[in-house]
């Protein structure tokens, strides 16, 4: 096992998550954990005196691929993370990945994510959602609903920056990140009605899937305008030759009522399939991990937002 930070040791072409466009746009440190059989994305998010890496894809399988590699892989990966020093921690990984065995001695959550089949005509595609969403994306087409490719980076920016902030979040895309993202295959959708921008999606994608990284709308949308963005997004993106639709992340145990629940009840309804796994963290440097959670906290409890990493949420979860 290596791990590297030269893609000319990668003998493959990399999906868009993998790539080091995609990895530029996430930190100016990035690599690759390569064996014989697998090769894993990182990226090392540096924050003051603190290192995590944080996983941005799942396993590449280039060799054998089984339950035992992907467990030997996964331990022997945090041996080698561990003796060449690389951070404090692993982090959770983005939302889009997850693995079919945990490391030894990981936190670990079970994680998924939705995934509508796209490789249908325009009404099978339709007919594969649920009913609620069929009937306000047709009642959106007849009210005047329209969905544009746009290129306004502000505008999509500050859409989904209001977005974020209404659900009392801060971790919203920056500028940069999304600037930065158009050397990866990147798509940007609005919808208007009247004019009026209603909401807006940031998905990127590759031959095969294509991954809905953010999405924002206004306060009170037309009926149906967001349902329509998903559905013209599969459409172009199926139109490009792709045969996947990836919500990008799915708690597997949410609280009910909560925003989550009505989250992920919106994507399951677009005809998707559930696929699942597990996400882990890997605490290195105990003192540091602790000293980070701290410092965190504090610094968005000042700015009246809470903050409680996903692993932990989801472990209280009953």
């Amino acid at each position: 096992m290596k791990i590297t930070t030269n893609k000319h040791e990668i003998n493959i072409d990399l999906p868009t998550l993998s790539s080091e466009e995609y990895l530029k746009c996430k930190s100016s440190e990035y690599g690759w954990i390569v064996d014989k059989n697998y090769i894993l994305a990182f990226i090392i998010d540096k924050r003051a005196i603190f290192k995590r890496m944080v996983f941005t894809d799942k396993l590449i399988t280039i060799g054998n691929n089984s339950i035992e590699n992907e467990q030997k892989f996964l331990d022997e990966m945090v041996e080698c993370v561990k003796k060449q020093n690389i951070c404090d921690f692993i982090a959770k990984p983005q939302a889009n990945v997850f693995f079919n065995v945990y490391p030894k001695n990981s936190d670990y959550i079970k994680w998924g994510t939705y995934v509508t089949d796209i490789q249908k005509n325009d009404e099978e595609l339709l007919r594969s959602f649920h009913s609620k969403h069929r009937n306000v994306i047709r009642k959106s087409i007849k009210d005047g609903v329209k969905i544009e490719i746009t290129k306004d980076l502000d505008l999509v920016y500050q859409n989904i920056k209001e977005t974020l902030e209404r659900q009392n979040s801060l971790f919203y895309p920056s500028k940069e990140y999304l600037n930065c993202l158009k050397n990866s295959n990147l798509l940007l959708l609005i919808a208007k009605k009247d004019d009026k921008l209603q909401g807006s999606a940031v998905i990127v994608y590759d031959s095969v899937r294509g991954y809905y990284m953010y999405g924002g709308s206004i306060p009170r949308p037309h009926t149906g305008s967001v349902n329509l963005l998903q559905y013209e997004a599969m459409k172009i993106l199926r139109d490009k030759g792709l045969k996947k639709y990836d919500f990008v992340g799915a708690r597997l145990c949410v609280e009910k009522g909560s925003k989550f629940e009505g989250i992920q009840r919106f994507k399951s309804r677009f005809g998707a399939e559930l696929e699942e796994g597990f996400a882990f963290r890997i605490v290195l440097k105990p003192f540091k991990y602790k000293l980070f959670n701290f410092v965190v906290k504090n610094y968005l409890r000042l700015k009246g937002f809470y903050y409680e990493d996903a692993i932990d949420s989801i472990k209280r979860c009953k």
